[in-house]
């Protein structure tokens, strides 16, 4: 499987947007899974409209029974288009606590389970993290940041200590003014996985939960839709849903959603 772990350090460049948009431009060929790991609380349920549970509360307390696929999906709900999520805890100290239990087990879960991609929205990313073996284990760990000299250089930081006892972890910057992504990468000698477009209006869409559908012509649709592909085609093969089972993932964000 390929699971992609998108975190930041300073500030509030938009990681939930970020990965609200990536798991709406998913190929819909593949089966995913959109998970809200985010220690400082969830809010993808507060937009879309969701109940708190089940998610990865209700899944925290099975857990320690083992995860198998059947249990996991039984968690999830599904975001406007079909996006199945796992919605994290509305507030930080259940989050932490959760996600303490959790993140192992769900790491775990993902190196298990062949053929299902999981976007991981890991939120801001300090010291002591409860989300860290989700960054370790990640085949693709994005550290999403505004190109401001203000927020690169503590991303920069965390990059550089997180690559010396996990992956390789790649910038993913949010616009690129007032540096560009090869100004970057030569400046400070780190990977620039891609950039998402500087796209208020559309990011503001997603905030208040309206739907994909809004957005799919938006620049910020396109730059997904982008990285998207090219962390498919980087990360390889999902394979098939197991079991005969057709792949649960929204239609692309370019698509119609419901």
């Amino acid at each position: 499987m390929s699971l992609v772990a998108l975190c930041s350090v300073h500030g509030s460049p938009g990681v939930t947007t970020t990965a609200l948009a990536l798991a709406g431009a998913w190929p819909e060929e593949r089966r995913y899974l959109l998970v809200e790991a985010d220690p400082f609380g969830g809010v993808v349920a507060a937009r879309f409209r969701l109940g708190d549970t089940p998610g990865l509360a209700s899944l925290a307390a099975v857990a320690r029974r083992g995860l198998d696929s059947e249990v996991l999906w039984q968690h999830a709900q599904q975001l406007p288009g079909g996006v199945p999520v796992l919605v994290g805890p509305p507030s930080a100290d259940h989050a932490h606590a959760v996600l303490r239990d959790l993140a192992p087990h769900l790491a775990e879960w993902c190196s298990d389970n062949p053929g299902v991609d999981v976007i991981a929205d890991c939120g801001r990313f300090g010291p002591g993290a409860p989300n860290l073996e989700l960054v370790l284990r990640a085949g693709a760990a994005l550290m999403v940041t505004r190109p401001t000299a203000e927020q690169l250089r503590p991303a920069a930081y965390r990059a550089r200590s997180l690559e010396a006892t996990g992956p390789a972890v790649r910038l993913l910057l949010i616009g690129d003014i007032p540096f560009g992504p090869e100004e970057v990468a030569t400046t400070l000698q780190l990977a620039v996985a891609g950039v998402m477009a500087w796209d208020p209006q559309a990011a503001e869409v997603l905030g208040g939960g309206v739907g994909f559908r809004d957005v799919r012509r938006s620049l910020l649709a396109r730059s997904a839709a982008a990285l998207a592909e090219s962390l498919v085609s980087e990360l390889g093969d999902g394979g098939d849903a197991p079991d005969g089972k057709q792949p649960r993932g929204a239609a692309p964000v370019g698509g119609e959603v419901g």
